[in-house]
């Protein structure tokens, strides 16, 4: 019987993502760094871009867009850690992390200022483009079927008038003007997550004066689950499905929380330093913790049944 390989040290890690074979893990934080999964080595680390804060794989894992805070976006190739290309693009503002299109020749990025860009990964042209007056685009997430869900946050209005609920849209790759579709309005949206099949959509929000999770269904927004979960803090938002839809996990304060699925019930909590990010590895029970102080990579298990 093997030993359990301890957990691997990840250093401050604001972002974390397995490459679609598995073979390597991208962890995002004061550098860029890509590990080889098999033998826990460091293949290569870079700066590509000062202020990085988010990043994206590409569909077949050979590419990673990476985006700094002033919304300037890079592409680097994942084997060699060679930069392909600078946008160039240092005044579009911050945003949410970028998106690939299935085929991988596009780049969907929004910014906090409320505009949509689509550009092509291989020259960073604007193909297309969106402006959400008032609205701050806080997630971006390709589904199946060739579809783009897109989180809109709706900033606060002048006092006197009623706060409009956050939202979130479906666009289908292209995208064009007039192609999205409402899924489903939700007051104080912080969070949502769609199952790999993009069929269910898993979402963090506030309701009935709680902190609530609660599952739809992306078909026609319906409601299928709600439970009452513990107050968030800091970057307690992050909701994840583990690859196989049993169960969605998300990010809360100072801990990871599971729930089951269906049902939602607790399916036990792990503590851990400043959690920000994480990843699975299909196929197994290895994760990716991404943590502000120390991420780590290890076995990730978490008990069926309601935890005490």
């Amino acid at each position: 019987m093997s030993t359990p390989a301890k957990p691997l040290n990840l250093g401050c890690a604001y972002g974390v993502a397995f490459s679609a074979n598995g073979a390597t893990l991208l962890v995002l934080g004061r550098d860029l760094v890509a590990w080889d999964v098999a033998t826990r080595q460091k293949r290569w680390r870079g700066k590509f871009i000062a202020h990085c804060s988010n990043m994206a794989l590409s569909p077949d894992g050979s590419r990673v867009a990476i985006k700094s805070t002033t919304g300037q976006m890079a592409v680097v190739d994942v084997t060699s850690g060679e930069l392909l290309v600078n946008f160039q693009n240092k005044k579009d503002g911050e945003g949410c992390a970028p998106a690939w299109s299935p085929c991988g020749q596009y780049l969907a990025d929004g910014g906090w200022n409320g505009r949509l860009q689509v550009r092509e990964a291989a020259t960073g042209k604007v193909v297309f483009m969106h402006e959400h007056a008032g609205e701050m685009l806080r997630g971006l997430q390709t589904l199946g079927a060739g579809q783009l869900l897109l989180q809109h946050g709706v900033k606060t209005v002048e006092e006197g008038q009623a706060q409009p609920p956050d939202y979130c849209t479906l666009w289908q790759w292209p995208l064009q003007a007039g192609g999205a579709r409402r899924v489903l309005e939700l007051p104080k949206l912080n969070s949502l997550m769609a199952t790999p099949d993009g069929t269910l959509l898993a979402t963090l929000h506030y309701g009935d004066g709680a902190q609530r999770l609660s599952i739809y269904s992306v078909a026609d927004g319906l409601l299928l689950d709600t439970r009452v979960v513990p107050p968030g803090g800091g970057t307690g938002n992050t909701l994840r499905w583990l690859p196989d839809a049993s169960a969605v996990v998300r990010i809360g304060k100072g801990q990871l929380e599971c729930y089951g699925w269906p049902g939602l019930e607790e399916r036990g909590a792990l503590p851990f330093v400043y959690p920000c990010a994480l990843d699975f590895l299909p196929g197994s029970d290895l994760a990716a913790i991404g943590s502000w102080e120390k991420g780590s990579l290890q076995a990730l298990r978490f008990r069926t049944g309601k935890s005490a």
